[in-house]
Order: C-alpha cells, then structure tokens, then sequence
C-alpha cells in the first residue's frame, strides 16, 4: 500500500477516510512498510480509525505448521498439489524475510510459475524461479538452490547500500 502515498498523499488519506464512514463504510486493511505507518500516522482522524500491528518475525518452529496448511489451501484452490520438500517452508520464510507479506508474495509468484508450466504439483522449482525474479541473483545465491541457505544474507545489497548512505552523509558533516 505505500505505492498509493508515491502520489497526492493528502488525496488518499482523504479517499481512506471516506471508505471508513457512513452507512456503507468498510474495513481498511494496510500492508506495507513503516514508511506508510508514518503516512498513517500524518492525519489524526485517520491515524485514530486505524490499528496499526507489526507482524512477528515469521519462525519455522512457531509459524511453520500453519504456514504449510495456507500454501496448501491456496494451492487447492488451483488444482495444484502442495510442495512436499522438507525444507521449503524454512527456505521460503529466509527468503521472504522471515516476514509474513513477502512470503505470502514469493508463493503466489511460484504458484503462477507452477501455473504458467501447467504443472498439477508447486515445486521448489517454482519458489526459486520466483525468487530469482525477485531478487535477480544468481543460482549460487538462490536460497531454494543454495546448500547452505542460511549462510545467504538476502539483503546484503540494502544493507551495503544504507551503510555506504551513511558513510556518505557522515563525510558531508
């Protein structure tokens, strides 16, 4: 949702605010970055009508079991056979950034790979298609391909681009 306020923020704050009153109002629900929470939080009536959460860190042990049964719902929706490799829930979730959104994303990004190849089974071949459409990396760095995916560091580029941000503004000082 933070690709709405790229726009005239002041619009879409208004455009919310509207959905939420009267007779015919509905519920609004965000995801995004904390980026939008601060857009959210720009507007005191709309900040008041809405509940902001922070999903937890997703964690094999704690999410793992009910992340299984959502990709297994979604996949029957489709005819598509769940995924059957004993690690893929762990690989999706490092990939995905332990973060609930993105794993969402990367498996119907698969399940469409799986669906474009008229496949009647979702495979790790799918998540790391997926995966390499995202993130552009290499098979090597691929974490449904890689070994030792735990050793990976999805956001390496981010974090070497927001520290060489900071070196840089710490020499204009």
């Amino acid at each position: 949702a933070q690709d709405l306020f790229c726009a005239d923020r002041k619009a879409i704050l208004r455009a919310l605010k509207s959905l939420m009153q009267g007779d015919d109002a509905v519920a609004v629900i965000l995801s995004g970055t904390e980026d939008l929470a601060q857009v959210i939080r720009t507007d005191p009536q709309v900040k008041r009508r809405f509940t902001a959460m922070v999903l937890p860190e997703l964690t094999e042990t704690a999410h793992g079991a009910v992340f299984r049964t959502v990709m297994a719902d979604y996949c029957a929706r489709v005819d598509l056979e769940p995924p059957v490799e004993a690690d893929l829930v762990a690989r999706v979730f490092h990939g995905a950034r332990y973060r609930f959104g993105r794993a969402v994303e990367l498996l119907l990004v698969a399940m469409e790979f799986a669906i474009a190849r008229n496949a009647g089974h979702l495979t790790i071949d799918d998540f790391a298609s997926a995966y390499a459409m995202n993130e552009a990396c290499l098979a090597s760095q691929n974490v449904f391909y890689a070994d030792n995916y735990l050793l990976l560091r999805p956001d390496a580029d981010e974090d070497a681009a927001a520290f060489s941000k900071r070196r840089s503004g710490k020499a204009r000082m």
